[in-house]
Order: C-alpha cells, then sequence, then structure tokens
C-alpha cells in the first residue's frame, strides 16, 4: 500500500528569516465530513474534475488497479488508490499523487503496458505527437519513470520517416490492432479525415513487445471517411487512399513538413482543417477486431463504427454505425467534444466505459464524467447508464477555479464554508458565476458541512460576470459581516448586512466602493479583495489582488464604522506573480499567527506563494521576504487560492486550497511534523556540495565537529536514505530519480535541513 503523501517543504534555499516556533507545515486532512442532502461525500476534498482522461494503473504494485485521471484543463493528474473497506475494494483519493508521474504530461496521458512485463506505461504529448515514460518501479522503490521515446518516430510512404503525428487535442487509440502482442496506434491523419494505422514493428523484428518502431501499414484503416464540415461518417470510402486499402502516398504529409508541423502546434496553430477527434479502439461483438468509438470536437455525441472483420488484420471495413451511442441505454451527450475510455472502476474485472469532455472552458465542467457499467464481458459489452458525475458527485465541485472563504453565514457562532469559482457552465456553451455554501451543521469543535445554496445571494441574476470574489467584514461596526464583492471588470462593490449579530446574514447593495477622493476603486480587471487589518491598528483595511498578479493596498484612514479606503501602495510588498506572464490572478490571503503576519498568495500558476516580513513593511518601498513560491509542494494546475482557518477550533490550523478543477483540498498542520518552518532556518552549520548532483554529494560540518544522523527525505516526505557521519561524508545518490529532496542533518540538539537536487 502506497505511504501517505507529506507535504513537505520544497525550494527553500530562500527561507530564512522564519518565525521561530511557527509550524506551517500543512498535511492532507480529509476528516471534516461533507454532505449533499442525506449522502455523505466519498471523496469531498479531492479537488473536482473538469475535461479528464481515465486509465488504470498499479501504482503501490500490490496487485490491483488503481485509478489515473488526467484532465486537460491544466494538465492536472489526479490519483485514486484502490483499498479495502470490510472486505470490499473502494477507491481513496491519493492528495499530491501528481507528484508520483513526470513533471511534462501535457494534453493527454494514457496508460498502457507497450513491452509486456505487466506494468502500464505512460503515453502522452510529445511535439507533434507521442511521448512514451517506460514504469521502471517496483514495490521496494516505488513508482519510478524512464523516458523511452521524447518523441516516437514512424515510417510514411515514401520513406517518410518522421514523427508519428498525433494532434495535440486528439487522443489516438494504443492498442494490439493484430494481436501479435505489440502496442499499435491508430489516430487520425494530419487533415483529421482518415485513420491511420501504425503498426509496431517490434514483435515482427525483435520477437518481443519492448520496442516502438512503427510504419504506416494504412492510411484508411476501416475504410471510412469523417466529414471534416461536421462528425458524419462516409463508410466505404471510395476516395483515395480508401479506396485501395492499404498503402499509398499521403499528399497531406507532404503540405506539412516536419519542422512546420512542430512549429505551428507547439505555437497553438493546429495544422488540420478537423480540430479534434478522439478515438476508442474496443471489441463490442466478441469477433476478435477492434471497433471503434469517435467523438468530435463540435460535437455532444458518440459515434459507435462496427468493423466487419472476423480476425485481427489491417484493412477490414466498418461496415456500419451507430451515431447515438450507446443506445440502448441513455446515449452519451457531453457539450462538446466527448471522449470514451475503457476501463475497469466498479472492482468486478470488466471494463466499464467512462465518458469525459474534452473541450477546455467550454463543455461541462460539474456533470463531465458520464459511467456506465458494462454488464457483460470485456469482449461482448453490455453498458448501461449509471451516473452523469462519476467521482464527481461525492467532491465538492462547482465549475472552474474555486476560492474558498470561510465566515459565519447564519448567524449560529458556527463558521460556514463559501465557494466562490471563476464560472460554472450553463447550457447551452454559456457560463455564470455563483457562490456556493456549506453550512456547518456539526459543531464548532466537530464541524460537518452540508449543501446549503448553489446561488447564495443570488449572484447569477446580478450579471457582475465571472470571477466575481467575495469578502467579509463588519464596515459599520454594527456587529454584523458585511460584503465587499471583487468582480471582473476590475471594480468592487459593497454590501450593508441589515440582519444583525446573531442572524443570517440579509445584504443589502450599497454602491461602488470608492476611495478617499470619492473615485470609484479600480484594478482594471478581476479584482480580488480582502478586508483585513493590515497595519494592525483596529480598522479593516482593503487590499486588492489583480489579474496582472499585483496586490494594491488601501489603508483605512477612517473608522471602523465609517471606513475610507486611501491607495497606499499599488505594488504592495513588490509583488509580480504575474511577472512572467500577465496573467498573474493574484488572490491574496494574509492572516497572523502569534501576532506575525502571513500572506499565502494564489495566482494563475497553481502555486503556493508563501511571504513573510509583511509587519513594517507596508510602505511604497518596501518588499515582503520570499518564503517560497512553491511552498508545501502544492501545485493545483491553475488559479490556486487559500484560505487559513481553525475551522475545529482543535489550535491547529486548516488550509483550504482553491484550484481549477472547481473543487476544493483541505489540510491541516501536523503539531508532530519534525519539518516545520522553524526547523527550515538557515544555520549555516552545514554544506553539500555539488548541488545539483547525480552520483556522490559531499555533506561537511562547518562549525560542529560531532557525530550526525543524516536522513534524505523525496518529495513524498518518505525516507529514502539514512546514515551518520562525523564531520564530513559522501551520500550515493546515484538510484535516486531526477528531483528535490531534503537531507535533514540532526546532531546533539541542532537539527538542519538542505535542498538536494538530482538531476
Amino acid at each position: 500500500m502506497i505511504r501517505p503523501v507529506l507535504f513537505i517543504l520544497l525550494l527553500i534555499s530562500t527561507a530564512k528569516s522564519v518565525v521561530a516556533q511557527t509550524n506551517l507545515s500543512f498535511e492532507f486532512d480529509p476528516s471534516i465530513p461533507v454532505w449533499i442532502g442525506s449522502d455523505s461525500l466519498e471523496h469531498p476534498w479531492a479537488g473536482g474534475l473538469n475535461f479528464v482522461q481515465f486509465s488504470d494503473i498499479d501504482v503501490d504494485y500490490d496487485g490491483d488497479m488503481d485509478l489515473f485521471v488526467f484532465d486537460r484543463s491544466g494538465d492536472e493528474i489526479s490519483l485514486f488508490i484502490t483499498e479495502e473497506v470490510n472486505g470490499e475494494p473502494v477507491y481513496r483519493y491519493q492528495h499530491g499523487g501528481h507528484a508520483l508521474f513526470p513533471a511534462d504530461v501535457r494534453y493527454r496521458a494514457a496508460m498502457v503496458d507497450y513491452n509486456g512485463d505487466g506494468k502500464n506505461d505512460l503515453f502522452t504529448y510529445g511535439i507533434g505527437g507521442l511521448k512514451v515514460y517506460k514504469n521502471v518501479g517496483n514495490a521496494g522503490a516505488g513508482v519510478q519513470w524512464q523516458l523511452a521515446k521524447n518523441l516516437v518516430m514512424s515510417e510514411y510512404p515514401g520513406n517518410d520517416y518522421t514523427n508519428l503525428y498525433v494532434s495535440s487535442s486528439d487522443i489516438p487509440a494504443l492498442v494490439d490492432v493484430e494481436g501479435d502482442g505489440d502496442i499499435d496506434v491508430l489516430t487520425f491523419n494530419i487533415a483529421g479525415e482518415r485513420l491511420e494505422y501504425h503498426q509496431n514493428q517490434s514483435m515482427e523484428l525483435y520477437g518481443i513487445p519492448d520496442s516502438l518502431i512503427y510504419v504506416v501499414k494504412n492510411e484508411c484503416w476501416g475504410q471510412f471517411r469523417e466529414d471534416v464540415n461536421n462528425n458524419g461518417v462516409v463508410l466505404n470510402d471510395t476516395q483515395s487512399p480508401c479506396g485501395s486499402g492499404s498503402n499509398v502516398p499521403d499528399p497531406q504529409r507532404a503540405e506539412a513538413p516536419e519542422h512546420i508541423r512542430e512549429t505551428e502546434e507547439e505555437n497553438g496553430f493546429e495544422p488540420t482543417r478537423h480540430a479534434g477527434s478522439t478515438v476508442l479502439a474496443l471489441d463490442m461483438d466478441d469477433n476478435g477486431v477492434y471497433d471503434l468509438v469517435l467523438g468530435d470536437v463540435s460535437y455532444p455525441n458518440l459515434t459507435m463504427l462496427i468493423n466487419g472483420g472476423t480476425e485481427p488484420n489491417t484493412n477490414s471495413a466498418m461496415i456500419s454505425m451507430e451515431t447515438n451511442f450507446p443506445s440502448n441505454t441513455t446515449p452519451a451527450s457531453m457539450q462538446l467534444f466527448p471522449a470514451a475510455f475503457y476501463v475497469d472502476v466498479n472492482h468486478d474485472n470488466v471494463k466499464d466505459l467512462i465518458v469525459g469532455a474534452s473541450a477546455r472552458t467550454v463543455s461541462q465542467n460539474q456533470k463531465s464524467v458520464t459511467y456506465y457499467e458494462n454488464l457483460g464481458t470485456n469482449s461482448l459489452p453490455d453498458f448501461l447508464y449509471r451516473s452523469k458525475s462519476f467521482l464527481q458527485g461525492d467532491m465538492i465541485d462547482h465549475g472552474l477555479g474555486s476560492i474558498p472563504m470561510v465566515f459565519d453565514q447564519n448567524g449560529d457562532g458556527k463558521r460556514d464554508l463559501l465557494v466562490a469559482h471563476f464560472f460554472r457552465y450553463k447550457e447551452t456553451l454559456n457560463k455564470e458565476c455563483a457562490f456556493l455554501v456549506y453550512r456547518n451543521t456539526g459543531t464548532a469543535t466537530e464541524p460537518e458541512m452540508t449543501y446549503y445554496d448553489s446561488d447564495f445571494f443570488g449572484l447569477t441574476s446580478l450579471g457582475l460576470g465571472l470571477r466575481s470574489i467575495p469578502s467579509f467584514g463588519d464596515l459599520d461596526d454594527d456587529g454584523d459581516v458585511d460584503m465587499v464583492i471583487g468582480l471582473e471588470n476590475g471594480t468592487l462593490n459593497r454590501y450593508t448586512n441589515s440582519a444583525g449579530a446573531g442572524n443570517p446574514v440579509n445584504f443589502i447593495a450599497q454602491a461602488q466602493l470608492t476611495d478617499n477622493n470619492g473615485t470609484a476603486i479600480n484594478v482594471i480587471s478581476y479584482a480580488a479583495p480582502q478586508l483585513f487589518d493590515l497595519n494592525d491598528d483596529g480598522l479593516l483595511d482593503l487590499i486588492v489582488g489583480k489579474k496582472t498578479g499585483e496586490l494594491a493596498y488601501y489603508e483605512n484612514t477612517g473608522t471602523a464604522a465609517a471606513p475610507i479606503f486611501t491607495l497606499k501602495n499599488d505594488t504592495l510588498g513588490g509583488i509580480d506573480v504575474g511577472v512572467n506572464d500577465p496573467n498573474g490572478y493574484a488572490v491574496p490571503h494574509f492572516f497572523r499567527v502569534n501576532d506575525t503576519t502571513h500572506l499565502f498568495l494564489g495566482a494563475y500558476d497553481g502555486k503556493l506563494h508563501y511571504y513573510n516580513g509583511i509587519d513594517g513593511h507596508l510602505h511604497e518601498d518596501s518588499t515582503f521576504h520570499t518564503v517560497s513560491h512553491n511552498f508545501l509542494g502544492l501545485d493545483v494546475g491553475l488559479y490556486s487560492s487559500f484560505w487559513v482557518e481553525d475551522i475545529d477550533n482543535d489550535g491547529q490550523l486548516n488550509l483550504f486550497v482553491g484550484q481549477d478543477l472547481g473543487g476544493l483540498h483541505l489540510l491541516e498542520v501536523n503539531p508532530d511534523s519534525n519539518l516545520g518552518l522553524d526547523e527550515l532556518e538557515e544555520q549555516h552549520n552545514w554544506i553539500l556540495y555539488p548541488n545539483p548532483a547525480n552520483e556522490i554529494v559531499t555533506l561537511a560540518a562547518l562549525t560542529i565537529q560531532e557525530e550526525a544522523e543524516v536522513a534524505v527525505y523525496n518529495m513524498l516526505g518518505e525516507k529514502v536514505a539514512s546514515t551518520s557521519i562525523f564531520g564530513k561524508g559522501e551520500l550515493d545518490i546515484s538510484n535516486y530519480r531526477k528531483g528535490v529532496y531534503l537531507v535533514v542533518i540532526t546532531s546533539g540538539d541542532n537539527k538542519e535541513v538542505l535542498r538536494l537536487v538530482k538531476n
């Protein structure tokens, strides 16, 4: 069984001047239950799903298959481990599971055992085609990957040996077409009309399936053509090259040489007339040949093509089609660009059908995973519709770009949860922004969150635009919380709570929020406000995150009952999380621990940006201290946001994490962690060199000449090595996988943590 992921601190070379005795070593803690009606969610804090692709892999090498989920939204990876509960297999979300896989997985990902060793390998996007990683891990070492092919090549007609072209928007079929034991590729040609069959030559050349050597054996596999103007299919196509049923020169390849294809695709220009197709190959009628399920970029339905062959071969034609597959039950309908996947998700050893959405930002993002149970067999399936929101229905998931915050919605003294977001899908091809509320129906010390409102404050009818973000605080000193909403157009609206203390909030629109000059506050676009007493004078100030990545600080120069917001610093703390990208989408969350102010900043890059050194450094030419731009190793893909709160009043802070996929993660400080911030203050007692390194590194004491215990931890918090040294010693890292490690040196009462990079 894989060990739980421990989020230890990464990228800490700048982590000095840290406040002593402040432990912010958060770990995933899904213990707070979440309810929708009478149903308790199985994976409430799993983060959501948007535009998904499904595969299976035995990631812990325990003999059962775990579920690998790749989300095209921002190239995110989610992992669900198979565990036994009361003798029955169930999925358990593995937080931080993305760290077990290569960092450069893009556009698509499929787990397929290409070399016949019983371990599924990883196929993903390579420039203009396919990249392949070999699974070289085992139960002892854990998951390990070795790059097998940076770019898979194939021999096209005319001895044109170039990249096996797969559009970045397409999903090909990776299957053994002729049944000889190696993995072939079925993918639409560069014009997007016909399906190419790339035969794997491994068995033919070597008699074993461990190579990735391809040749085009059929430029019109199945003898059909997909219309470039719609998703219609022409069976028994007589146009070249379909008419010959085998290989003929490929005029499309001559139109787009390799260097043009790569350049255009990397810059977002697909050199195709047909913008995207997804292919699932499976045997629907138990005749030993592959049938096809096709999805089209511009349509919501799946099309099934039935193969008329009787044994594995390269030439049999598709003889019939079903345009609303599966028609025997509720047909698939995904707006837009559906993709079908064949994987066992109910643990009965029979593969089921999962249909996901592939059109980023325009398709469903709440109910975007349709599940069909297979009541038949793998070679004669019988699909029955079960759910429109497989896994999603057991998560907090409200669209794209979630933003969590905690406030007392009903005045009962318990803290409730509000989730804002960038947008949620609205039929048809529309978007809307709403606030979702989960009320604490438990207690102050044992909270339980129950779904209460899908459109809090009737936001969807106000026409305020996308990514509306609220902040709460008592702006009139009457004992209840008022609200400020940051808007898409960069302005902010103020709403007064007329309910009074101890009552459910009742907000009344007031006006645009203005500064001390009476001018509407405007940060141009996508204002992300926080009401917080930043200068600790007892008055609520206003901090506004900008789309461009900076923070604006408006000091309250009025009173508690009549605030006046005066711009003091338009680039607070010297922060700019959009310095490398105009899309910064800064979302600030200031909080205090032991009278010291900290900032967790969310951003478009999906990271947790952590700053301290804030108190006394608010004036225009001051900068905050950057602890880390990737604190805790958190990476949610895109649109990160954070809220810190001791939600269960146990003395340990909780961390709510919002993200691109529309759901939330929940973490809590681990009081027993020996890798808190106080452990990372630079002591300068030891040095580690060379660093980065790939074989041997030397660890040497600068001041302490006594025996020290040394432990090395990987990105998951797993101890990978330990030893003792006196003054100076060597570490052999030749067998480590590439990445970041923490070397913890303990000598008497002294402890120091050094960052090691294996290259």
